[in-house]
């Protein structure tokens, strides 16, 4: 006796659950930070260490906790609560006083506390903790420290599901999440400079570029648009961060991701030889013996070779210390 294959197809087909575009209705794109951050979604900002990405992402969560309009925009996002998550600055020392020189309403800048568990970007608390303070704006500082430990930044199979995971927490609760990452020492284009794989910038909407650029003051840094699903990228904004003047606006500029890009590869270049330098200067010092490291440093302060510098390459030379007569001497 035969199967009848065909009635099972059509009770297979009649159980897809599937919709139709003529019942889909159509919305528009809302912005929490008008043409750079939009709600429901989930946005990048890429640059490298200590170039002030986490003091940027705290400048916008001051402004939006205030109500106070950001730099582009005709009109202010209304005051909302905003939730920060930074693995990397204390809260105590660095964030909050970051946030009050900054005019923060910190009624408003919320925690999600890690003290028996690490979050990660899939973890439910972060849908709880916007629900609770209904926050609009999510900071996550930074990508690597919020992933499953079982996570790798160079998989997409790894990193997509995670984001997606995200992004449909924003889509539920309208909220903008911001999340910061970093840019790898290679050259090339913007898009292809994130750390990790490269589809952690192909799998969301909207990927700002921070960082310094050819022109540009040394405390003066570019933030650009480098990619927008919804409209036109935005214009590049400057701000300067120094000690002197904290952080300021400065207005608009026609750096592009790419510059900015070209300008770190230079400057990792200008680096590297400035290393290879202090490692020649440390081989040629001590090829005869031990010298004292006060002398060494001395020398090498004559030379133009920073203490950072100096120490990176004793690390690169294999140059060891040790303690001879009360005083700490260098030998290879």
């Amino acid at each position: 006796m035969g199967v009848n294959k065909t009635n099972d197809n059509i009770n297979a087909f009649s159980e897809v659950d599937t919709a139709t575009a003529s019942e889909i209705q159509t919305q528009n794109v809302e912005w929490l930070y008008e043409g750079y951050v939009p709600l429901g979604t989930v946005t990048l900002i890429c640059g490298d260490g200590g170039e002030g990405k986490s003091f940027y992402a705290l400048a916008l969560a001051a402004a939006i906790s205030g109500g106070k309009p950001l730099p582009g925009t005709y009109k202010a996002f209304p005051a909302s609560d905003v939730i920060i998550q930074n693995a990397e600055n204390p809260w105590p020392s660095v964030i909050k006083p970051r946030l009050e020189m900054l005019g923060a309403d910190c009624t408003k800048i919320h925690r999600i506390n890690e003290n028996d568990k690490r979050l990660t970007l899939t973890d439910s608390r972060i849908e709880a903790a916007i629900r609770k303070h209904n926050a609009k704006f999510i900071i996550i500082d930074p990508l690597q420290s919020h992933l499953d430990l079982n996570f790798s930044m160079n998989r997409a199979e790894s990193v997509r599901p995670a984001l997606t995971h995200l992004e449909r927490v924003a889509e539920k609760t309208q909220s903008a999440v911001l999340i910061v990452g970093h840019i790898n020492k290679g050259r090339g284009k913007a898009q292809h400079r994130g750390l990790g794989s490269v589809d952690i910038v192909n799998s969301v909407p909207s990927v700002l570029y921070l960082g310094r650029a050819e022109g540009l003051d040394p405390d003066v840094r570019a933030v650009a648009h480098g990619k927008s699903n919804f409209a036109e990228l935005a214009v590049t904004q400057l701000f300067r961060l120094n000690k002197t003047d904290g952080f300021r606006w400065l207005g608009e500029s026609d750096i592009t991701p790419d510059d900015i890009m070209r300008f770190n590869a230079s400057r990792a270049r200008e680096d590297k030889g400035k290393l290879d330098e202090a490692v020649e200067f440390l081989m040629e010092i001590l090829s005869d013996g031990e010298v004292p490291a006060v002398e060494a440093s001395e020398q090498a302060e004559e030379m133009g070779i920073s203490k950072i510098t100096l120490e990176r390459a004793r690390k690169s030379a294999n140059v060891k210390s040790k303690r001879v007569d009360n005083r700490w001497v260098w030998h290879l």
